[in-house]
């Protein structure tokens, strides 16, 4: 199970977040007592954090040189800020409540998809005797896609149809029995409905192999 972290790179970050960020993480992290001996002094962080302002200021109409005085402050920030971010990650050891105490921008976590839609399934005549070309319609943010076929009266139980996985929306089915009436559904996989066993299964299609 993924847990959340205290984000640590801020190398994206756009230069004018980026001093409002840290003074977010040096006025929660002051005297917080979730991180009592931080490695990074909160005093010297504020120091980096004042530095790299006045010097994004002084960039933003100046020189050159004010221009590259104002990226080695910005590194020094950036490094200063991973350094305590490991030290928050290290003690909060993913507890939520302390992570958000830190004032550091956090990891998201993965969203559960639950149980998706069912599928639209069409089924053509395979290139082969014996064979079943399947087309599903793509469902966003499924895992791949669970094909069941059964001779006509197909069982009532779901575990004793034969079962074809795919990790893409078309497959052909081989070796079934031809002259013989099959019965065809699908649907669509995700890691909630593969562990619970629960399926939204497309209308059945019953058709004779050729």
């Amino acid at each position: 199970m993924k847990t959340q972290k205290a984000i640590i790179s801020f190398s994206k970050t756009k230069d004018h977040e980026l001093a409002d960020i840290g003074q977010a993480i040096a006025n929660k992290m002051t005297n917080n007592p979730n991180y009592p001996t931080p490695t990074l002094s909160i005093s010297d962080l504020q120091a980096a954090i004042t530095a790299y302002s006045s010097a994004l200021i002084q960039a933003q109409d100046g020189s050159k040189a004010d221009v590259v005085a104002k990226n080695a402050s910005r590194t020094t920030l950036e490094n200063d800020l991973s350094a305590l971010g490991n030290y928050v990650n290290l003690i909060a050891d993913g507890d939520a409540l302390k992570l958000q105490s830190s004032g550091f921008p956090l990891t998201k976590l993965p969203e559960p998809i639950g149980i998706l839609d069912a599928p639209i399934l069409t089924v053509h005549y395979g290139e082969n005797a014996g064979e079943m070309a399947i087309e599903i319609s793509p469902i966003p943010k499924a895992s791949g896609y669970i094909v069941l076929y059964a001779v006509v009266p197909a069982p009532a139980d779901n575990n004793d149809w034969s079962s074809k996985t795919m990790s893409s929306s078309k497959a052909t089915l081989t070796h079934l029995k031809s002259g013989n009436k099959y019965v065809y559904k699908a649907a669509a996989l995700s890691s909630e409905a593969n562990k619970m066993n629960i399926y939204n299964f497309s209308t059945p299609i019953e058709k004779i192999v050729p």
